[in-house]
């Protein structure tokens, strides 16, 4: 029996017919590069050109932000090597949502799926489109509407993925290839126009609101910035080789994004003090304007654009694979199964966009978006304990790869967000009161939603 056979048979699933009797099925056609491109296209967004002067502004001192942005890399590898195990061994459309519910049933299942789809990624995905919009309309020189040209690209995603998955992968594929072309430009004028600004004692500044809520702030940032490699695993039934492509494109994407932004922070601090970091909402302007003068402003639009659009793609990419799993194991509305020729889950895709495009359209996001740190936190640490219940449950399933040091590297990896939970609660109550709101919201829908489908399934 091959691999896949194996990874399907173990989550009992069924072949899914549409009305005509076609067989619809997601198209196995991805390698490892295709995957690599996907983890640093979703991973590497607008957060690298927006936090690096707010964490420098919260920690004052250029080692202590490499630090964190060194920890945070180290972190995210901890995490990617965890995921990279569980990936190979349930290589499930849907990714982490598959692995909560083979660990802890279908109502944490419904909970971790659901909460993918409805906060995380269509928050994220509407905060993208917006900025998209504003960034053209900046390009524009002020000619337009941010939230027409936001429109305007999620409609042109939309069609791009009705396409289907070869489609949406050459645009993932050219475009994070765009993307980190645009930040080896950036990358190159903070070392070539820089003068070691920040390489004296000098330099360093103490943060304003005291050491401990800075380093909670700044890690929350540095959070922010790297998350995202996990997504990568909504799409892991399409992978040729999940067992051997899944680690690879997790572990390889995420050491060249942690490279990728060592090496922007070393720039951006070789060509400016913290101080005046922190005193800028766009560090890559500032330091472009070294070379280009007035014209920063619109080359710094020109990497945004390119960076926000690879970022948004897998939005639409993605996104549609969850709701799919969700329907295929009974916990959401059969639709949702449905397949068309090209390999895109049609009904998932149509959600994806009515979310995305009416949170953009609203604002309401705004507000919410603040929360999805915590969130994400308490959702992924989840998913992480995972592969402690089925290592002891499932002793002899095969596994592709396992994780090395095991249990010291998943425990590490859990501890580290339970600190940081533990952080931003007693350093933000408020927000943690809020993203406990959300999260009970969700867990409460979902329990009611498993027991409803229970009581159908035994009348």
């Amino acid at each position: 029996m091959d691999e896949k056979n194996v990874a399907l048979d173990s989550l009992d699933v069924t072949r899914i017919e549409d009305s005509a009797g076609t067989r619809a099925e997601l198209h196995r056609i991805l390698g490892p590069l295709d995957g690599l491109a996907i983890v640093v296209g979703v991973v590497v967004g607008a957060g690298i050109l927006r936090t690096p002067g707010l964490i420098a502004g919260y920690l004052g001192d250029p080692l202590l932000i490499l630090g964190v942005w060194l920890l945070g890399g180290i972190s995210t590898a901890l995490t990617a090597l965890v995921l990279a195990e569980l990936g190979a061994m349930i290589p499930a459309a849907g990714g982490k949502y598959a692995y909560v519910r083979h660990a802890y049933g279908d109502a944490a299942g419904c909970f971790a799926g659901w909460g993918e789809v409805l906060l995380n990624r269509s928050f994220t995905g509407a905060l993208k489109a917006v900025l998209i919009g504003q960034y053209a309309v900046m390009l524009a020189g002020g000619r337009g509407s941010p939230r027409v040209v936001a429109a305007a690209v999620m409609v042109a995603f939309l069609f791009l993925h009705l396409r289907g998955i070869r489609a949406g992968r050459a645009f993932q594929n050219a475009s994070t290839i765009l993307k980190v072309g645009l930040l080896a430009v950036l990358v190159g004028a903070g070392f070539l126009w820089g003068g070691g600004a920040s390489w004296s004692s000098a330099a360093a500044a103490p943060p304003g609101q005291g050491l401990l809520l800075g380093v909670a702030l700044a890690l929350q940032s540095v959070f922010f910035t790297y998350y995202g490699a996990e997504a990568s695993l909504q799409v892991s039934e399409e992978l040729r080789e999940p067992g051997r492509s899944v680690p690879l494109m997790l572990l390889l994407g995420v050491a060249v994004v942690t490279l990728l932004y060592l090496l922007i922070n070393v720039a951006f601090l070789n060509a400016l003090t913290p101080a005046s970091m922190a005193g800028s909402q766009l560090v890559a302007r500032d330091v472009l304007a070294m070379v280009l003068g007035e014209w920063s402003g619109v080359a710094v639009a020109v990497v945004a654009l390119g960076i926000l659009i690879s970022s948004l793609n897998y939005n639409f990419f993605g996104t549609p694979r969850v709701p799919y799993g969700l329907a295929r194991d009974g916990l959401a509305p059969r639709a949702f199964t449905r397949v068309n020729a090209a390999g895109t889950p049609t009904v998932g895709l149509y959600l994806t966009f009515t979310l995305i495009f009416v949170l953009a359209a609203s604002g309401t996001f705004e507000l919410l978006i603040r929360f999805m740190s915590f969130l994400t936190l308490v959702v992924d640490g989840l998913v992480l304990t995972t592969v402690f219940v089925l290592r002891r449950r499932e002793s002899t399933r095969p596994r592709p790869f396992r994780v090395p040091f095991y249990p010291l590297v998943p425990a590490i990896a859990v501890a580290f967000y339970a600190a940081l939970i533990v952080l931003i609660g007693v350093t933000q109550p408020r927000l943690a009161l809020g993203g406990t709101a959300l999260l009970a919201a969700v867990a409460v829908s979902a329990w009611i939603a498993t027991r409803q489908r229970a009581a159908i399934t035994r009348s």
